[in-house]
């Protein structure tokens, strides 16, 4: 059965809702995905906070038009499905590189992230960075071992100096006793 015009126009408002505001949008082509594929790649992006929706190009169009991402949807045909993020691009594509190589589809055919256009192959290398916050725990560390160096080297400065001063101790206490 057709979407009514009321319907479509309520898809569309409601992609551009979702669409505004979400820094990071990576287009798939799933052509050929079974079932049992699309359940367990939706489960991954809802695990990872990533909403996934498939959506009529010309909608998606429309859509992106309203929000300013018309220069994402140039060329796009076949059937298509977003995957959206606030502001984390490594979690969508390595979902989506994992799949493209383990199930040979969803294909990767472009995205916007940071108001660019990406081609497939740039987020494809974004795939290969770590994660966000994989990303903090290594700054977090990189500041943490200057500062654990200075404490273990003061540790062992005090600890030479106590030993030093036991030593004269015992050396003037041998002096005075003897």
């Amino acid at each position: 059965m057709p979407m009514t015009r009321k319907k479509k126009e309520d898809r569309v408002e409601e992609l551009a809702k979702q669409l505004d505001g979400k820094g990071v949008v990576i287009l798939s082509d799933f052509t050929g995905m079974d079932v049992e594929i699309a359940t367990e790649i939706r489960k991954r992006f809802r695990e990872s906070a990533v909403t996934y929706r498939v959506v009529k190009n010309t909608l998606a169009s429309r859509a992106a038009e309203r929000v300013g991402l018309e220069e994402l949807m140039d060329g796009m045909d076949g059937p298509n499905a977003f995957a959206m993020t606030e502001d984390d691009p490594v979690s969508p594509a390595k979902i989506l590189v994992e799949f493209e190589k383990k199930h040979s589809t969803p294909k990767i055919t472009k995205g916007w992230i940071d108001s660019r256009v990406m081609t497939a192959a740039e987020i494809r290398r974004i795939a290969d960075l770590p994660t966000r916050e994989v990303l903090l725990a290594q700054i977090a560390a990189g500041f943490q071992a200057p500062v654990a160096g200075l404490a273990r080297l003061l540790h062992e400065l005090t600890r030479k100096l106590v030993a030093t001063l036991d030593e004269v101790a015992k050396s003037k206490g041998a002096e005075t006793g003897a």
